[in-house]
């Protein structure tokens, strides 16, 4: 098959490596093409030409780029590209208005995240998108039933294919350090309510006067941490590192690993943490619980919860057998249920059937 697959930028993030890691596996048995709708490339932009993947740039030059559906339309048919998987929210709104142009080209939707969009346009396109696809593709039970709500993605032409994670790359040994070692890694953002980590880590500091806590990613509201943190006087036990490029070796030094967001569709983190071996907690927000099973492969708390997190932490610290047998089952469930060529089958049985019209 000829494949495309579109998506808003290449930077880090979850929907961005399973873009990555489907488009180097796919382009080995079809000719396969990424449209990126924005100048943000690094890395996997990168990464994708280094495995052979071809690259497309398509810049929006305003909030709302009519322009980039013509540009994308014409890149398609240019292309002769039979099926165009958009990712995200945004890039199947401009993917559906693409094929609009270019009807020939079979069009399969995504949703990965349980965001409603606010621009009343934005939210009728990509109701329009998801009721005239050929097919959506959704990380998660709870993201189906989000999209389904909201953008009337119709159920009989919804598919669940759980993220993949590469199990054997984050087979790392624990890197010794002294105490105890609690991170997260995300973009600093809103969703993430890095706030509720903080707070947390405060309160455990008290306890576990030798437990450090790190914070891998960037984003708008970092210097709003950088402040709270010197308000929560946490300044000496928590540490705000940036961007990463080695997660395994990051994930080999922790002892936990915190998610507390506030809405997710389904975390690569927690997947990646858990192919690693650790114990986690998280709350139980979008299709998290759908991949942490409470009590047996980590520990679910409700969203906003700080008792509950300082709770579950101490509990795990406080017994480490407990600990390390959750973070055993964790990686055995990531080799069972969510491997990389598990998605990727499951991904391309979606499109060989829209491509046969099915």
């Amino acid at each position: 098959m000829r494949i495309g697959l579109v998506i808003g930028q290449l930077t880090y993030g979850g929907a961005e490596s399973q873009v990555f890691e489907l488009a180097r596996r796919l382009a080995v048995r079809h000719e396969l093409i990424v449209y990126c709708l924005s100048s943000a490339v690094t890395p996997y932009g990168d990464r994708l030409r280094e495995a052979g993947v071809q690259v497309r740039v398509l810049p929006a030059r305003r909030p709302f780029d009519v322009g980039r559906v013509l540009r994308l339309a014409r890149s398609l048919k240019r292309d002769e590209i039979e099926v165009v998987h958009a990712f995200l929210f945004i890039a199947s709104a401009y993917t559906y208005l693409a094929t609009r142009l270019a009807p020939r080209v079979r069009f399969v939707a995504s949703a990965r995240n349980c965001k409603l969009e606010r621009h009343q346009l934005r939210r009728a396109i990509m109701r329009r998108a998801f009721g005239r696809a050929d097919a959506v593709i959704c990380n998660s039970r709870e993201v189906a039933r989000f999209a389904a709500e909201h953008y009337d993605a119709p159920s009989a032409r919804t598919h669940v294919v759980y993220n993949g994670v590469d199990a054997e790359r984050f087979r790392a040994s624990r890197i010794p350090h002294a105490g105890r070692r609690i991170g997260t890694i995300g973009r600093i953002e809103e969703q993430k309510n890095l706030p509720l980590f903080l707070r947390a880590a405060a309160e455990i500091s008290a306890t576990f006067a030798e437990t450090t806590f790190v914070i891998a990613g960037d984003g708008a509201l970092r210097e709003q941490m950088i402040r709270s943190v010197r308000e929560l006087a946490v300044d000496r036990t928590v540490e705000l590192i940036g961007t990463i490029d080695d997660v395994p070796t990051f994930l080999a030094g922790l002892d936990q690993f915190w998610l507390t967001s506030d809405w997710e569709g389904t975390p690569n983190v927690v997947l990646e943490a858990m192919a690693a071996g650790l114990p986690v907690i998280a709350t139980a927000v979008g299709g998290t619980p759908e991949i942490v099973d409470d009590g047996t492969t980590g520990v679910l708390v409700a969203p906003g919860d700080l008792p509950g997190l300082v709770a579950a932490s101490r509990r795990l610290l406080e017994n480490p057998r407990e600990a390390d047998t959750l973070g055993e089952r964790a990686r055995s469930a990531v080799q069972e249920r969510f491997s990389i060529s598990a998605m990727v089958a499951a991904t391309e049985a979606v499109y060989r059937d829209v491509a046969r019209g099915a």
